[in-house]
C-alpha cells in the first residue's frame, strides 16, 4: 500500500460536509461507559471535563475505547483534542479505530513531532514514524481527526492534512484513544461522526429510560438471558461464574429466579438441581404455561416437563442442526409450534470461514409433531456480522433481536421486525429500538410477556457488575400486536377435582392445530396465549376422558386481555351426557358450519378408537321461535350431525338421536349469551 506523503502543511480544514454526529464526548459525565479504573500500571479517570489518563510504566501504554456501531464501507470522521502533561515525548499517542481485542488501526503523534499511521495491515516502513512540524510540543494541545470520504482516508493534525492513502479494514468497531508509554495524558472533545442511517420507530409516543432491576437481581456477576413469563409475573435467567452456582466461580452458567411480589422483585435464588448443576446451564425457553423448560444439549435441544415430583429427565427435542460457534441462543414461541436459534454453518447469509458470526434459524413443528430441519430467515434480518437473542413475542408475529450488522449506536443494538408470512424468510425492515434502550455497549436478550408492556433485556451499560438486567416500557410503535391470556385449570368433570392434561387449540376455520400446552400435573392450571384475530378451538386430553371443547372469537379483539376458563374433561362413561361445543349452524337452519369440521372429525376419532361405544345425540335450541319449529329444527340438527358421523364411517346401528327444542335449557333464556348456551349437540353414552 503506498503512502501519500503531502509536501508543506496545507490547511484543509474539514474535506468534506458534517456528517451525522453518533458520539460528541465532552467528559462531563460517564453516561457513555468509558473504562475507567486503575491497575499496576495505569490510572483512568473523567476529571474536570476531560479524560485522564495515566500510565507509570515506560513503554507500556493503554488503550481506551468505547463501541458504537462502525461500517467501515461508510463514510466517517473521528476527531479528538490530546494534551500530554508530563512524562516521556518520544512514543505514541493518538486516535485508533476498528480494534477487536489486540487487533486495531491507529493514528498517533508524539510530543516531540512525528507521526505515524499503524495498522496489522502495513507492513514494514509503512508504519514508521515521519516528521511533521505542525505538532505542538508538550504541554500544548493537539487535535488529530481522521476522515474517511469514498475509501480513502485523510490523516489531520491540528487541521492540516497529512496524508492519505486508501481505507484499511478493521477488526471490530472499537473507537477511542491510546498511549504507549509513561506519561500523563488529557483527552477533551472526542467526537465520532458516520454516514449511517437508523432506522428509528416515530416518535408520536414518549420514550422511557430502562430502569436496572436493583440488586435483588443483579450482582456483581453477569446476569444475562432473562426469560419473563407470559403474566409477567416471575422471571428467569442466566447467572455466569457465580460463587452462588453450583459448581461455583468456575461455573459457567446457572439458572436463577425471582417473583414479582408486592410490587418489586424477590431476591434471586438459584433453581437448583437437577435443572442446574456444576457445568453451564443454557435454558433456552421456559414455555407459557411454565411447564417445560429448553435447553442446549450436545446433540440439540432438550426439554423437562414438570411432574408431580418435579422435573423429567432431559428428553430429546428432535431438532438437528451444525453450530461452528461455542455460543448459541434461542426461543420457543408462545404457541410451542416454532423453535428461533442463532448459529453459525455454511447456510449463513455470509458464510465466511475466517469469520465467527452467527444468524438467526428457525425451525418448524408440524402436525405430527415433527421438527423441521432449520433454516435460516434470511438477508430480512441476518447481516454478514452477529446476530444475537432472538425472541418471538407472543403474537407469533414480532421479532426482537440483538445485531451487530443493522445500523445502530453501539456493540450490539436491539432491533424489531415483523414476520410477513408464513414462508418465515420475509420479514419488514428492523426497527431499532432507539438510544433510550441502546447504548455504545452491549444490548440485547429483549423480552415481553403477554401484556407487552413492559420489556426486559440485558445490558452492560451503567451495571452493577458486568451485564445486568433492565426493565423498559415499550413504546407503542414497537409493541407486539395484542393477544389474549387464557388462564384456568383442567378439571374433571364428574369429580371437579384437578387432573393433568394436553392441551391442543386449533384455527377453526381451517381445522389446522396451531398451538399447545400441558397443564399442571398436580393442579391441573394451565397458562395459553391466544393472537388475535382468529376463532379458536381449545380442548384438554387425557387417556379415560373424552374432551369438551371450548371456542374463543377473537376475529375481533383489538386490545390485550385476560380470560380464566376452566377446561373439561368428561369421563367415558355409560350414561355421561357430553356437550359438543364446537359444533355450529347456519342461523335457524341445521347447515353444519364449516368450523364444525374439526370438532366432529375428532368425534368420529373417538367413536373409531372405541368401537363398542353407542351414543344417544340430543338436539336442544334457545326460546326464539314457536315450541313446533324449535322442536323440528332440534331434531333436523341431530340428523345432520349423525350424516356427518355415517358418511365417515361411523355404523348409523351405534347412533340414535332425540330432539328437545327448548324444553331443556341450561341456563334461562335472558340474554344472548345464555341463549347462546342453550343452542347445542349433546350425546349420552348408553352402551361401551
Amino acid at each position: 500500500m503506498k503512502i501519500f506523503l503531502l509536501c508543506g502543511c496545507l490547511s484543509y480544514g474539514s474535506l468534506f460536509a458534517q456528517l451525522p454526529i453518533m458520539l460528541d464526548e465532552k467528559f462531563d459525565d460517564n453516561q457513555n461507559g468509558w473504562p475507567v479504573g486503575e491497575g499496576p500500571t495505569y490510572e483512568a479517570k473523567i476529571q474536570e471535563g476531560k479524560f485522564v489518563l495515566v500510565t507509570h510504566v515506560e513503554d507500556k501504554g493503554r488503550f481506551v475505547t468505547v463501541t458504537p456501531y462502525l461500517d467501515a464501507r461508510k463514510d466517517f470522521s473521528l476527531e479528538a483534542t490530546f494534551v500530554q502533561k508530563s512524562g516521556l515525548v518520544d512514543n505514541g499517542i493518538g486516535l485508533l479505530w476498528g480494534r477487536e481485542g489486540n487487533q486495531y488501526n491507529a493514528f498517533q503523534f508524539s510530543s516531540n513531532g512525528f507521526y505515524r499511521i499503524y495498522s496489522p495491515q502495513l507492513k514494514g516502513d509503512m508504519n514508521k514514524w515521519m516528521p511533521w512540524p505542525k505538532i505542538k510540543p508538550m504541554p500544548q494541545p493537539n487535535r488529530l481527526r481522521i476522515e474517511q470520504k469514498a475509501n480513502v482516508l485523510n490523516f489531520f493534525i491540528n487541521d492540516d492534512l497529512v496524508t492519505t492513502f486508501p481505507a484499511l479494514n478493521v477488526y471490530g468497531m472499537g473507537v477511542g484513544f491510546v498511549n504507549n508509554t509513561l506519561m500523563v495524558l488529557e483527552v477533551d472533545d472526542f467526537i465520532f461522526s458516520h454516514q449511517v442511517v437508523i432506522h428509528l420507530p416515530p416518535t408520536s409516543s414518549p420514550t422511557f429510560q430502562k430502569e436496572n432491576l436493583g440488586s435483588a437481581i443483579n450482582t456483581e456477576a453477569d446476569e444475562v438471558s432473562p426469560k419473563i413469563t407470559a403474566t409477567g409475573n416471575a422471571l428467569y435467567f442466566g447467572r455466569k461464574h457465580s460463587a452462588a452456582n453450583q459448581g461455583g466461580v468456575e461455573d459457567e452458567e446457572d439458572i436463577w429466579f425471582s417473583s414479582f411480589e408486592n410490587n418489586q422483585w424477590s431476591l434471586s435464588k438459584n433453581v437448583g438441581a437437577p435443572i442446574n448443576s456444576a457445568y453451564a446451564n443454557n435454558l433456552i425457553a421456559i414455555s407459557t404455561d411454565e411447564n417445560t423448560m429448553i435447553f442446549t444439549t450436545r446433540e440439540g435441544f432438550g426439554l423437562r416437563e414438570r411432574t408431580a415430583d418435579g422435573w423429567t429427565d432431559i428428553k430429546d427435542v428432535g431438532i438437528r442442526y451444525t453450530n461452528e460457534d461455542e455460543f448459541i441462543e434461542g426461543n420457543l414461541s408462545s404457541d410451542g409450534k416454532a423453535m428461533l436459534f442463532t448459529i453459525r454453518n455454511t447456510d449463513n447469509v455470509q458464510y465466511d470461514t475466517n469469520r465467527m458470526e452467527r444468524d438467526i434459524f428457525v425451525s418448524l413443528k408440524d402436525k405430527d409433531g415433527k421438527w423441521s430441519k432449520p433454516f435460516n430467515l434470511g438477508t430480512d434480518v441476518n447481516t454478514p456480522e452477529n446476530e444475537y437473542s432472538p425472541f418471538l413475542a407472543p403474537d407469533g408475529k414480532t421479532l426482537y433481536f440483538a445485531s451487530k450488522g443493522w445500523p445502530g449506536y453501539g456493540d450490539a443494538d436491539i432491533f424489531m421486525t415483523k414476520r410477513l408470512d408464513d414462508t418465515w424468510t420475509r420479514w419488514s425492515e428492523p426497527i431499532n429500538l432507539g438510544n433510550q434502550i441502546n447504548s455504545l455497549d452491549f444490548d440485547a436478550y429483549y423480552t415481553v410477556p403477554a401484556s407487552g408492556d413492559f420489556a426486559y433485556m440485558s445490558s452492560t451499560h451503567q451495571s452493577l457488575g458486568k451485564s445486568d438486567l433492565f426493565r423498559v416500557r415499550v413504546m407503542k410503535e414497537v409493541k407486539p400486536e395484542p393477544v389474549v391470556l387464557l388462564t384456568g385449570v383442567t378439571l374433571n368433570a364428574q369429580s371437579n377435582l384437578p387432573i393433568g392434561a394436553s392441551i391442543y387449540i386449533e384455527d377453526l376455520a381451517t381445522g389446522k392445530e396451531v398451538g399447545e400446552a400441558i397443564s399442571n400435573p398436580v393442579t391441573g392450571a394451565f397458562r395459553i396465549v391466544l393472537p388475535y384475530g382468529t376463532h379458536y378451538g381449545i380442548r384438554a386430553e387425557s387417556i379415560g376422558f373424552f374432551s369438551i371443547s371450548e371456542n374463543f372469537d377473537l376475529t375481533d379483539v383489538k386490545e390485550y386481555a385476560e380470560i380464566k376458563k376452566d377446561l373439561v374433561l368428561a369421563p367415558i362413561q355409560v350414561g355421561e351426557a357430553i356437550e359438543l361445543k364446537n359444533i355450529f349452524f347456519e342461523q335457524g337452519l341445521a347447515v353444519l358450519k364449516d368450523e364444525s369440521k374439526p370438532e366432529l372429525d375428532r368425534f368420529i376419532l373417538f367413536l373409531s378408537n372405541n368401537p363398542s361405544i353407542k351414543i344417544e345425540l340430543h338436539g336442544h335450541t334457545d326460546n326464539v321461535g314457536t315450541r313446533s319449529g324449535l322442536l323440528k329444527l332440534s331434531k333436523e340438527r341431530v340428523k345432520a350431525v349423525k350424516s356427518y358421523l355415517v358418511k365417515n364411517g361411523i355404523s348409523p346401528a351405534r347412533i340414535t338421536g332425540k330432539g328437545f327444542g327448548a324444553s331443556l335449557p341450561m341456563q334461562v333464556n335472558d340474554s344472548e349469551q345464555h341463549r347462546k348456551l342453550n343452542r347445542r349437540v349433546e350425546f349420552k353414552i348408553v352402551a361401551k
